[in-house]
């Protein structure tokens, strides 16, 4: 059986409903106090839950808008596909498809990755592809 809240929604369903309701404070609810996002050769990663945050608000501060396009669960944690656009090239160069896998334990996220292909995401969260 799958885990939920105090609504009766899985944490998938609660990732998709702070991202379209763009609510930082509901999703940073659904993060880990040291959650990671990025390598550790990169300037901007991500090292806790702070910094995740950030690093949203400051993406949608630069006017980015999102739209989840598919969430879905596997047995290492959730793909959440998304089409990103920006409000000019100058803002950022182009809009995108891309997927980010919320690797989970324990009812949290625990390590957010970037992906530009469906199949590498699915593999990532252990979901079976054709």
């Amino acid at each position: 059986m799958t885990p939920t809240n105090d609504d009766g929604l899985t944490l998938a369903e609660q990732v998709h409903r702070a991202l379209d309701a763009r609510d930082l404070d509901a999703f940073g609810s659904l993060l880990s106090d040291d959650v990671r996002w990025g390598s550790d050769d990169h300037p901007r990663t991500c090292r806790n839950r702070s910094d995740v945050l950030a690093t949203f608000s400051r993406i949608l501060a630069e006017g980015a808008e999102g739209e989840v396009t598919e969430i879905a669960t596997g047995p290492r944690g959730i793909l959440c596909g998304l089409a990103v656009s920006w409000p000019s090239p100058e803002v950022h160069q182009d809009d995108r498809r891309l997927y980010h896998v919320y690797l989970t334990e324990g009812g949290r996220i625990v390590e957010i990755q970037r992906y530009d292909d469906r199949h590498s995401a699915a593999t990532a969260v252990g979901l079976s592809t054709p």
